[in-house]
């Protein structure tokens, strides 16, 4: 009985990484983050299972998807991504099963433009995202861990400033479909912004 359920969790493990996959061809072929940039994760029992620091997205492999602890520090976090405790944080905080960071442009512009919030303007992004908060953190730190799983505990994205999106689902088509809204507003706000500002220079 034991064998066969390592056996099972072997094979769930290897859907789960090829999953991860998948979503990181999507999150490059969409532009939403760049092939070096950016990183996938989903949680599977007490475990991460998370893609590895310096991967190219759209190239990844299961080789080069890792799993670490949920509850602490492992051996494993020394070759995953550099933002291990950020999606550690966020999962013990908050009801996500998945998470995606992305470097998007016009969220990270509108990171910089922003004081505290990003605030759709577009019916969708009203409607099924709502507000991105702009969090504060050095990339891959315990106070942007800190910040980002204390705003994902009430909102679908946030935004590290200057860094890029985490969004967070209860799936990765969930945290995929919260990254990707999070961009096509921060897009839409950004040129409406520039065409108001424009208009009044």
């Amino acid at each position: 009985m034991q064998k066969q359920d390592t056996m099972q969790d072997s094979q769930d493990l290897q859907a789960i990484a090829e999953e991860i996959a998948r979503f990181g061809k999507k999150l490059v072929s969409s532009g939403l983050t760049s092939s070096r940039f950016g990183n996938i994760s989903a949680l599977y029992g007490s475990k991460i299972v998370i893609s590895c620091t310096g991967t190219m997205l759209d190239e990844l492999e299961t080789g080069q998807i890792v799993e670490v602890d949920l509850n602490g520090p492992c051996i494993l976090d020394r070759i995953a991504s550099s933002e291990t405790c950020v999606h550690r944080m966020v999962y013990r905080s908050t009801a996500a099963k998945a998470i995606i960071h992305t470097h998007s442009p016009f969220a990270v512009s509108m990171s910089l433009l922003e004081n505290a919030v990003v605030k759709p303007i577009d019916s969708e992004g009203i409607l099924f995202l709502g507000d991105m908060p702009i969090v504060e953190g050095h990339f891959g730190t315990e106070e942007l861990a800190r910040n980002a799983s204390a705003a994902l505990v009430s909102h679908k994205a946030c935004i590290a400033r200057g860094h890029g999106v985490f969004a967070a689902g209860k799936s990765l088509v969930e945290a995929y479909t919260a990254a990707s809204m999070a961009e096509h507003s921060a897009q839409v706000k950004y040129l409406v912004d520039a065409y108001r500002n424009n208009e009044c220079g």
